[in-house]
């Protein structure tokens, strides 16, 4: 592989080329359930928990029990604070606010980074977030999946692009924080071009980074039922690298790929069973882009 040849704008390039070096993350949880009863079709709490923090309570039982772990893993002074489970803007508005200021009060915690739901975004949230983080950099992730309504509804998203849509834009018009999207290639049903127009739409929106990955089918899921009767077939590594990188081709170089992959725990997950690192895996999308002759940007019109 040509390293010095530009493929697609990575998270770890990012960070060096911002920060001067690569920020640590710890994975933290709020307790609190997902206002999407029943769930994603794909989804399993159980499966975003990290198990650094599994029986702590508080955010700072969660970063006691848990920093001495990240410390260890990443050789770097300053942290992400992520929360990731379920839906991290949900909730009783002091509770939270609570939980995020014990997070940023620990002075390693450089960014507050949280993944939620379209529908769990408005205004005075957005307020209390500014407020906590004083002056610190908020990350806010939006799950998406996909723009096509049909796709939103068949795994059970229950919302629609449309309020995804007033979510982000309203994250725009009233803070500055880093707005990110969270995409899965290989969902039920979908072309290739159903995904290619989902990643041009989101390349108008230009978000800050997008988070992708391929569908997995998790243990005690509905989509592990569906996968049980025969009714879904997962993505080869060899299907995905492909649909990756043509997706990939589609977004302008500024929009930062946070992930290329995700990697439920081995007790966890059902299919496809790929055993491939992230790392392992960049090479093997820059080696298909190299062949191909594309890269991040290179299919915008």
């Amino acid at each position: 592989m040509n390293k010095k040849r530009y493929y697609y704008s990575d998270i770890l390039s990012f960070m060096l080329k911002k920060y001067g070096k690569k920020l640590g993350k710890i994975g933290l949880t709020l307790n609190t359930p997902c206002p999407n009863d029943p769930p994603c079709i794909f989804c399993n709490k159980e499966s975003f928990i990290p198990q650094t923090i599994q029986g702590a309570e508080t955010v700072r039982e969660q970063l006691e029990q848990g920093l001495p772990y990240v410390k260890r893993k990443y050789p770097t002074d300053e942290f992400i604070a992520y929360f990731q489970d379920n839906t991290s803007t949900y909730g009783d508005l002091e509770y939270l606010e609570r939980s995020f200021t014990q997070a940023l009060s620990y002075p390693d915690i450089r960014i507050l980074a949280l993944s939620t739901r379209p529908d769990s975004i408005y205004g005075e949230l957005l307020d209390m977030l500014e407020r906590t983080a004083a002056g610190r950099e908020v990350w806010l992730e939006l799950g998406l999946q996909s723009i096509h309504d049909s796709t939103l509804q068949a795994i059970g998203r229950g919302h629609d692009y449309a309020r995804f849509k007033s979510a982000y834009e309203l994250i725009r018009e009233k803070t500055d924080f880093s707005a990110g999207v969270h995409l899965i290639i290989g969902l039920p049903g979908e072309s290739d071009e159903m995904i290619f127009e989902t990643f041009r739409e989101v390349n108008r929106l230009k978000p800050d980074y997008v988070k992708i990955h391929h569908l997995q089918v998790i243990k005690g899921t509905e989509m592990e039922r569906i996968y049980n009767a025969g009714d879904y077939g997962p993505l080869s590594l060899e299907r995905y690298t492909e649909l990756f990188c043509r997706a990939v081709s589609l977004i302008d170089k500024s929009i930062v790929i946070q992930r290329n992959l995700s990697r439920a725990r081995a007790g966890q997950l059902v299919a496809p069973k790929w055993n491939i690192k992230a790392e392992d895996f960049k090479i093997k999308v820059c080696d298909y882009m190299d062949t191909k002759g594309i890269y991040q940007g290179s299919e915008v019109l």
